[in-house]
């Protein structure tokens, strides 16, 4: 259930951010599906001590679907606000080539194994947009991410889990090229790194507004990244075929 309450936290937050009355508004939702898959997923928990292995000879690289909520509040054109829930979530069942010790058990070679990778993500975004003109509008910002992340192994009554919930601080760029009144190329992108290991959201977007308060878009997006610290080693590379609406609330 706490799980639950932070995307709730972020959207109030957001709000209480809110600039003063009177400012110009535009409030946007966003919701976004498609499909996903991964090009990598390794994985050594302990760091020190485990054994690294390939995630995706469990959970495959095969295409599943995926879900992404965005709330967008923009006050005096040049200030706006995000709040961003980003589930991840993939399973399946392989075998590893060789014995791998994770959290503390060794998982034998040849046995059926399932295999769980959660990363969910709540994240809020100010942007502060230093440049719009007739066909050009570019921001920059930061963004603080709160990550939910999960591996799981399960084989033979051997059932270990590693979790993590914590901080990201991340850079923001955006970017949008419009051609004409109603339709626009985005570049949105969210990233940083450091020696503990690096976080990229990145995505590149053809948009085209249908009716006065609502339009379609869809392109491509790559979450890219990972940790290298004592308890955990995990790097990952993440692929989305995008398609998505967006609607202007007020």
């Amino acid at each position: 259930m706490k799980r639950l309450y932070l995307p709730v936290l972020i959207l109030i937050t957001s709000f209480l951010m809110i600039p003063a009355e009177g400012q110009s508004q535009d409030i946007m939702l966003e919701a976004e599906s498609g499909a996903l898959w991964f090009s990598r997923n390794d994985v050594r928990i302990p760091n020190d001590g485990g054994t690294e292995f390939d995630m995706l000879g469990l959970i495959g690289q095969d295409a599943v679907p995926y879900f992404r909520l965005r709330l967008n509040a923009t006050f005096g054109e040049r200030h706006t606000f995000r709040a961003l829930f980003a589930p991840i979530s993939k399973v399946g069942t392989g075998a590893f080539d060789e014995p791998v010790d994770f959290e503390g058990s060794t998982y034998e070679a040849d046995l059926a194994t399932d295999g769980v990778y959660r990363f969910n993500t709540y994240r809020l975004t100010y942007r502060y947009t230093f440049l719009d003109r007739e066909n050009w509008t570019l921001g920059a910002g930061a963004a603080a991410l709160i990550r939910d992340a999960k591996v799981q192994l399960t084989q033979a009554g051997i059932n270990e889990e590693n979790t993590d919930l914590g901080f990201v601080p991340l850079i923001h760029l955006y970017a949008e090229r419009r051609f004409g009144d109603r339709s626009s190329i985005i570049f949105d992108a969210e990233t940083l790194a450091s020696t503990q290991g690096r976080a990229t959201d990145v995505s590149l977007t053809f948009n085209h507004r249908i009716g006065e308060s609502w339009g379609l878009y869809g392109g491509y997006r790559l979450i890219e990244g990972g940790a290298d610290v004592d308890e955990v080693y995990n790097f990952s590379w993440i692929n989305f075929a995008s398609v998505g609406v967006f609607i202007n609330l007020w």
